[in-house]
């Protein structure tokens, strides 16, 4: 009996010795930077979703006249909801909801460079998972802007206002 318990001992031993190796395995292979191969994937990936994206806030802006301006606000808000932080638009220009403000060092330059014209892209850790990130400046580009944006009226319709932030993730971390 005495060596029944020693095995049942020695067995969760090693199996919390095992549990331990292969978490610390996979915790190693999530630390290392992506591959060239994971990184053009997800490049890739930022292509189509930028294309989406854009596609939709063109739709909205073709759609939106002085009648349904308050529609248009409100559809527009639901597809960059506050909750998705993989795809948001981010500027200075008040007002402001609490997700429209960069949320960390990337954005935060990012705008800036937004805010002259020149777009971004990096790979890093965001909440322990590897991303590619990107940042497309926007403009004042359309007379239907000045409609839901009242503060853009004064600006040139070739006034940068702010960026598209997206969040891809890399890998299977």
């Amino acid at each position: 009996m005495k060596h029944k318990g020693l095995a049942t001992l020695l067995g969760a031993v090693g199996v919390v010795g095992l549990t331990w190796g292969v978490g610390t395995a996979v915790d190693a292979h999530g630390s290392h930077p992506p591959s060239a191969a994971e990184i053009q994937f997800a490049k890739e990936t930022s292509d189509l979703m930028t294309n989406t994206v854009v596609a939709a806030l063109v739709q909205e802006i073709g759609e939106t006249t002085p009648s349904n301006v308050a529609q248009g606000n409100q559809s527009i808000s639901l597809i960059f909801n506050d909750r998705n932080h993989d795809m948001r638009l981010v500027g200075r220009l008040s007002p402001l909801r609490h997700n429209d403000y960069p949320e960390d060092r990337f954005e935060r330059d990012a705008l800036d460079d937004a805010m002259s014209g020149t777009p971004r892209t990096s790979v890093e850790r965001v909440n322990g998972q590897w991303t590619y990130r990107r940042s497309i400046p926007l403009s004042n580009f359309a007379p239907q802007c000045k409609m839901c944006h009242s503060n853009f009226a004064a600006l040139s319709s070739s006034a940068w206002v702010g960026a598209l932030m997206l969040r891809i993730p890399i890998g299977d971390d």
